[in-house]
C-alpha cells in the first residue's frame, strides 16, 4: 500500500486552528464547559492556559494532518466529500471508541454526550477544511 503524505500545509494549519477556536467556544462556561468540569468530579474549576493547551495544539495538528492524509488519498474532492470523512472518521475512531470507554470506566452519559457531540463537530469541519485546502 502506497500513502502520499504530501498533504496541503496550510489546509492543516487552517483546521487546527478551526479545532481550537470550536474547542473554545465548545467549552466555554456558559456553553458546555461548566457542565464538562462538573461531569469530570471538578465543579467550579476554571480551565487555564498552561502545558495541557500546548499539548491539544499538538494533538490538533496531528488531527489535521492525519485527516489531511485521508482526504489526499481517498481523493476527497468537494465540501460533501468533506462532509462524509468527517462523519466516518468520527463514527470510526471517535464514536466508537467514546462509548466503549464510558461504559467501562463508568463515566456519565452526559460527559459522553458533550465529548462525541464536541467530536462530531470538530472532525466534519476539519474534513470539509482539508479537503477543500487539498
Amino acid at each position: 500500500m502506497a500513502l502520499s503524505f504530501a498533504v496541503n500545509w496550510l489546509g492543516v494549519i487552517v483546521g487546527n486552528v478551526a479545532l481550537l477556536i470550536i474547542g473554545f467556544v465548545w467549552f466555554m462556561p456558559k456553553v458546555f464547559g461548566d457542565r464538562w468540569i462538573t461531569y469530570l468530579g471538578r465543579p467550579g474549576e476554571q480551565l487555564k492556559p498552561g502545558p495541557d493547551f500546548i499539548l491539544s495544539i499538538l494533538s490538533g495538528t496531528l488531527n489535521s494532518f492525519v485527516m489531511a492524509v485521508l482526504a489526499l488519498n481517498l481523493k476527497a474532492t468537494g465540501a460533501g466529500d468533506g462532509v462524509l470523512l468527517g462523519l466516518v472518521v468520527w463514527a470510526g475512531f471517535f464514536l466508537s471508541y467514546m462509548t466503549a470507554n464510558t461504559v467501562f470506566a463508568k463515566r456519565p452519559w452526559g460527559l459522553w454526550g458533550i465529548d462525541v457531540s464536541h467530536a462530531l463537530v470538530a472532525q466534519v469541519v476539519l474534513a470539509v477544511i482539508v479537503t477543500l485546502l487539498r
